[in-house]
């Protein structure tokens, strides 16, 4: 799916692309902001991504959605292999809105804030 989309045979609300990478609204949105971040080349998960200077571009990009749709705070996630991966093209996930909680769970989080 995400290959016909930077091949523009399927349609997607692209919010940014250059030679390497593109950006495009998750559908169905999870979160307010919701943003998925891939690269033009199809690489099926984080674990084959041995272009350390692409995985920087791909955090690059998903910093700038988030500042351009004015969060400072934002969940950038990606996951590798089944049963948590359904689309085998790497691909990050931009995410902000309100009701995230921390992605470890409330034990986690209060814990973090007593230190």
């Amino acid at each position: 799916m995400f290959c016909r989309i930077v091949a523009r045979t399927v349609p997607a609300t692209i919010c940014y692309e250059d030679a390497d990478v593109v950006a495009f609204d998750a559908v169905p949105a999870a979160t307010k902001l919701h943003v998925l971040v891939i690269p033009r080349r199809h690489i099926p998960s984080v674990a084959d991504l041995a272009d350390t200077e692409l995985a920087g571009r791909l955090v690059r990009v998903a910093s700038t959605i988030a500042a351009e749709a004015g969060v400072k705070s934002f969940r950038l996630a990606t996951n590798s292999g089944a049963p948590l991966q359904d689309v085998f093209h790497l691909h990050w996930h931009v995410m902000a809105g309100d009701g995230m909680g921390h992605p470890a769970g409330i034990a986690f989080s209060r814990r973090a804030e007593a230190s």
